[in-house]
């Protein structure tokens, strides 16, 4: 059975309805997951800045 994509009706999301509440949620999931990845890249960069820290004082240590 061909489906046919100009219908509206005939359209669907992810979620299986019709309409805004789908495209909705898949944003608001988007927004979620970019949240989420901006979190953990703070998470990496804090840990990565506190690491080469440590490493300059090494270093200073070691040259003088």
């Amino acid at each position: 059975m061909a489906q046919n994509i100009n219908s509206p009706a005939g359209q669907t999301n992810t979620a299986g309805t019709s309409g805004n509440d789908g495209s909705d949620s898949a944003v608001a999931s988007m927004e979620a997951a970019f949240d989420r990845a901006i979190a953990k890249a703070a998470q990496v960069t804090e840990r990565r800045m506190e690491g080469g820290s440590s490493l300059d004082a090494a270093r200073t240590r070691l040259s003088n």
